[in-house]
Formats: C-alpha cells, structure tokens, sequence
C-alpha cells in the first residue's frame, strides 16, 4: 500500500530551485506519476461487508475461515467436536480466534439462560438440567474439556484448543414425548454467548485491556498478527504515537443521547475472517469512526478521527494554479436526498438493523427521492450511525467539489483534513474536506506541485443536537415469547354404561372444548385413585374429535383423567388438573323391602323382611342409630339374597336401649332403594 512505500523506500524531499527533488530507494519515479494518498479516504476500501448475524449461526466445515472479533459481539462458531452417546448430543463449538475478556450471556436457541457453578442451565423452564455449558476465552495455552474425554477418551488432554475461545455443550437425553418442547431445533439447537471480546491496547493508559473504543480497535487491527501485520514502529514513532493518543481520545468524547446521558462518540464492535482482504476489513472499520489512516512526518502511520476544526492551512490564488473538473455540488449520478444505513443494534440481537433515514425533505420535494444506501455494521448505536449519516449526508451534497493543481505552498496541507480555499474567480470562501492528495513528479523526478481533490465541507456537518437529529431508533425486538401451549378448555369426566350380555358395563367419557388452533391436537389418561396406581392409561382421541373414552371401568371404583394439547411437531403441554368420578354401573334403584319386622331382646334385635321382586335386586343395606334419625344411622349389615325372598338378620351384643332401624335394597352398583323404617325397638 501507498503508505507502507513512503515508510520503507524513505522518499526524500529536497529543495532544488523551485521544485522539490525526489529520490527513491526503489528507483526513479517518471515523468508525470502522481503518488496519490487516497488511503487517507475510507471511500478507498470497497466495502463487501459480511452482516454481523453471520458470526451467529454454527457451521460444519474442516476448513472454515478462523474468525476474529472486537467490542462486544453475539456469536456461535465452527463445529470443533459433533458426538453422540447414551441419547446425548455432545458439542464443542470454536467461536474465534485469540482471546476473549468476558462472556457475559448464554443463549440456546433464542432463549437466554443461566449456568450454575457446574455449567447446567438452571434459569427455570424445561432446558434445567437437561443442557451443560462449558466455555473457555482462548489463552494462550488452554485447558481441554475433561467432560468431553470422560465420555470420549480419544479427546484427550492435547486437545486444548490454545488461542481459539470455545464452548461446550452437552445435550442430554429426554423422554421422546418431550424432546420437542425441550429441544425444538433438535441436534440443530443454536448455542451462542454474548462476549467482551478481544482486548486490544489502550494508548490513554498505556496498557492492553478490553475496549470498544474505535482508535484502539483500528490501531489493534493493523498491527496485529492476525490482522494487518504491519510493523508496530509505524504506530510507535513520536508523532504517531501523539496521533494515536489524539484519536483515542476524540473517540470517548462524550456525545448527548435523546433519551438522556451520553456515549462515547466512536465505537467499534463487529467481527472479521482472517482471510478477508485487510482493505475490506478497514473498509468496515474506518467509516464507522469517520476516521483515516494518515502519514506522519516522522515515517509514522496514525489515525484522524472526524472531528470540526477550523483549518490552519488556507490556499489562495498564489497557491492555486488550476482546476479540473470543478463544480457546483455533486451530478445527479453521485448525489443523494435520503440516506439509509445499516448498524449493529444490541437491541436487535445484535444484527444488521436499518437507521432512521436521514432526509433532506426540501431537497426531496423538488427533485424527489434519491437515496444512498450505506453499511456501519461496525457502530453499535443508533446514535453514532445517525451522526455519520449526517456527515455522508453533507458530503453526497457538497456546495462545491472538484480537484485544484496547486504550487508547493499547498504541501502545507499533506496530512490534513480540511483546508479553506480562497479563489475569487468564482467568489469561493469556505472550507473544504480533502479527498485526495496527489505530488505531482515532473522529469528527473522534480516535484512540481499537488493537486488536491476537494469537497465543501462546513463546520454545521459537526454539529450535532441529539434531540432534533438522533431520530427515531427501530423499536427493539426483543420480547418475551410465551412458549406455553394452553390447557384444553371445560374439560369433564363423566361415566356412560353398554350392554354386555344382561350387564350394564360402565366407561369413561372425557370431553372438552375443541383446540384453539388446527395445528393443536387433545391428549388424554386416566387411571385409579388409589395411592398404589400410579400407571395411567392413554385414552385415543381422534384428530378433531371434542372427546374420548376410556376402557371398561370397575364398577363403584374412584378413577382421575386429565387432558393436554400437543402440537404438530409434538411439543406437549402441561395436563389439566384431574376430574374425579366414581362409575356405576347401573343407576336404576330396585323395588323397596316389604314386611320389614324387629323384636327386640335380651342384648339383640331380630329383622325380618321380603327382597322386592326386582330383577336388578342385590342384596339389603341395614342401619342403625340410637335416636330416630336416619341421617346419621350407621350402616350395620348388608345382606345379599335373591329377590321375592323371605329373609332375616339378628344384630347382637347390644347394650340395653333403644334402638331405631332403617333397611334399603339395593342393586349390584350399590344404589338403593327408598328406606323402610323399623321404629322404636327396646333391648334390654
């Protein structure tokens, strides 16, 4: 690059009469090169951005390009290790290269989750216990996943994974009618943590920490190993090490957000492939700090971040030779009314998401939309994009742009950004952005001159009102998704009987409301009451159908039944509470007793009666109380006989008093029949 042959060649610049003569370690420079320092502009890099979403989604692939990042980035990352084992699915995901400050925030699928001290998900719901998480930031010399080679011994201790962050994931095995519900995505289920990622050195404090802040993460990103790989003494002599420091501060001025409180003006977070082109890369970085790389005097490389500045250079008609290409704003071809751009929205799962447009709507009304469409995925605030939206806006409208050849005076300017420009031929006073720097090489490589390619610029570009100019920032989001599958509605469990032979059987009805939605079906069970029955017994519900029955039930025997809705893809919900109901069998009660008699005695009581002539009679409940109320008359015998039949029964061991009785006949079910009362009997 341009940059890297002023450092190494050593280009001297000599006076000689009224030109500057240039000499070159790698040779002479012929007649009519122009050295450009068009690196000083951003519009140098082509942009081919990957969206900051594409760190977040895992892949399988032996030779997938090592990835690095800066600030604080969502990610997943490369399969390093796919097994599974007893019905558990056992992971190690390599998320970046070099090392990580912190991970801050774990997500499975979209579901934020918390670890305990062992790695398992303990944030409630259906993942606790079922998912385990290890991490590790990526050291220098790292330690490997002892749960891993606990299930898998070839994983052994050299498998350490030095300078690459992971994490790992055990996904154990589930009852398969709740795989679904816990793990919808299946072997597929995304794993991703949200990170402090690479630290990077700080030149306000001299030390190396985790920072977001743009100078930083630029001056990191070329000079490092895997990045651009210059040599650091570019960054470290004198003047560029005071550039750096003047950049590093401009980034962390404060800058007033609508909603109240301030940011740092410049920030940097985003992520790179180590095989991307390096241009493309600080084609992502330099216009997210509207920054430039410049040349220092001293064989240096620093950084100029934008900021407004009356400039100290001002170039006249003595400095101003000619023109070329000199015109009032911008052709129609490169001009914009409207600018969108995209920015990496925290709020937005930390995606590519679209600004407030900015608009000049006086423009737009007489000459109609004309839109630039641009990419800061390298901003994290809705705030910095919309001030470096305003700047792309100014400079898509200049008042004046074009190139002016200048005499040497204009050498003054090398290394700037602004300059005023003074021409009174077309009554032109006011600032300007320089674009371009060109020497111009006459024979005998004699600098002759520059010609500076320009743009107006004023100093309002800067000026930044965070109430009128911040817009409108995309409503977030994020949400809290309701994963419940509702409960079946006016669910009841009844008995209904068949005719089996000359017997009434009985089974269970379950019935209730029809799902709220077609992609929902009902599933049922039952199963007794009592504490030794804990197996339930499914109920087959047809698809669409408002109920379902059970098998034949015991008659006079308590049973529970419950229902749920399962969705198409078989996540289930949770099941009703339980409807209780006792069957019986047959409901109709048999004929009253007759000829009820008792005579009381020494210590007993003698009964006698006639069964009535019902076919469904079963047998005869007696009770028994000490006063002349029925209601609370124990049950004392029940005596089982045919119908039309004389019977009796002697209740003995009585203690002298007098006793009251009350006989019904009943069926096989247990119902009764209307009470016969005996009346006052004595014993003595």
């Amino acid at each position: 690059m341009v940059f890297a042959v002023l450092a190494s060649n050593s280009i001297t610049i000599g006076l000689a009469g009224s030109a500057l003569a240039i000499s070159a370690i790698t040779g002479a420079l012929s007649i009519g090169l122009s050295v450009g320092l068009s690196f000083l502009s951003a519009s140098l890099f082509k942009q081919q951005a990957p969206k900051p979403e594409d760190v977040q989604v895992t892949t399988k692939n032996p030779t997938a390009p090592r990835v690095r990042h800066y600030g604080r980035t969502k990610m997943s990352g490369t399969l390093a290790f796919l097994e599974s084992k007893n019905g558990a699915i056992y992971k190690v995901i390599a998320t970046g290269t070099g090392q990580l400050d912190a991970i801050e925030e774990y997500y499975v699928d979209d579901r934020l989750v918390t670890l305990d001290g062992s790695g398992w998900v303990n944030s409630g719901g259906e993942l606790n216990g079922q998912v385990r998480i290890r991490s590790r930031l990526g050291l220098p010399t790292e330690t490997h996943y002892s749960e891993v080679t606990a299930e898998f011994p070839e994983w052994d201790s050299s498998h350490r994974g030095d300078g690459v962050s992971s994490i790992f994931v055990q996904q154990t095995g589930v009852r398969a009618e709740d795989f679904s519900e816990t793990f919808p995505s299946g072997a597929h289920t995304l794993y991703r943590i949200v990170a402090r990622t690479s630290k990077v050195y700080d030149p306000s404090t001299a030390t190396t920490v985790w920072t977001d802040n743009a100078a930083a993460v630029i001056r990191d990103y070329i000079i490092h190993s895997d990045g651009m790989r210059l040599p650091s003494s570019l960054v470290n002599t004198t003047q560029a090490a005071a550039g750096w420091l003047t950049a590093y501060n401009r980034c962390t001025e404060n800058v007033p957000l609508k909603a109240g409180g301030t940011e740092d003006s410049y920030r940097i977070w985003g992520s790179y492939a180590l095989n991307e082109r390096p241009a493309d890369v600080l084609g992502r970085m330099l216009p997210a700090a509207d920054a430039r790389l410049v040349p220092t005097p001293d064989g240096g490389l620093t950084l100029d971040v934008g900021t407004w500045a009356e400039p100290t250079v001002v170039l006249d008609a003595d400095a101003i030779v000619g023109f070329t290409e000199l015109s009032r704003g911008r052709d129609v071809l490169t001009t914009a009314n409207i600018i969108r751009a995209t920015y990496t929205s925290p709020f937005h799962d930390y995606q590519a998401t679209d600004a407030d447009q900015w608009i000049d709507e006086d423009d737009v009304a007489l000459r109609g939309e004309i839109v630039s469409d641009l990419a800061f995925n390298m901003s994290p605030s809705h705030g910095q994009t919309r001030r470096l939206m305003k700047l792309a806006a100014y400079r898509a409208k200049p008042n004046w742009i074009g190139s002016f050849s200048c005499n040497l005076k204009a050498m003054a300017a090398f290394g700037k950004r602004f300059v005023r420009i003074t021409y009174p031929l077309f009554s032109i006073d006011e600032v300007f952005e320089i674009q371009d720097f060109r020497f111009d090489i006459g024979e005998g490589g004699i600098l002759q001159g520059v010609t500076l390619q320009v743009a107006s610029m004023p100093s309002v570009a800067y000026d930044w009102d965070a109430a009128t100019e911040e817009g409108t920032e995309p409503i977030s989001e994020e949400t809290t998704v309701d994963r419940t599958i509702p409960l079946p509605t006016n669910f009841s469990f009844t008995v209904d009987r068949i005719t089996v032979g000359t017997s009434l059987v009985p089974f269970g009805v379950l019935a209730f409301d029809a799902p709220p939605s077609v992609s929902l079906k009902v599933q049922g069970r039952y199963k007794l009451t009592s504490a030794g029955d804990t197996e339930w017994n499914t109920v087959s519900i047809a698809e669409g159908a408002t109920e379902g029955q059970t098998a034949a039930l015991s008659d006079g025997s308590e049973y529970e039944a419950q229902v749920r809705h399962v969705t198409i893809t078989g996540r289930t919900g949770e099941w009703t509470d339980s409807e209780i109901t006792t069957p019986v069998a047959d409901t109709t009660a048999p004929g009253p007793v007759t000829g009820v008699g008792a005579v009381g005695g020494v210590g007993e009581v003698d009964l006698s009666w006639t069964s009535p002539n019902s076919a469904n009679f079963s047998a005869v409940n007696i009770r028994r109380n000490t006063v002349n109320v029925e209601g609370s008359a124990a049950l004392v015998h029940t005596e089982y006989g045919p119908a039309s039949n004389s019977d009796a029964y002697t209740d003995a061991a009585l203690a002298p008093a007098t006793y009251y009785y009350w006989l019904k006949a009943r069926n096989g079910s247990g119902v009764e029949s209307a009470s016969v009362a005996t009346g006052a009997v004595v014993v003595t």
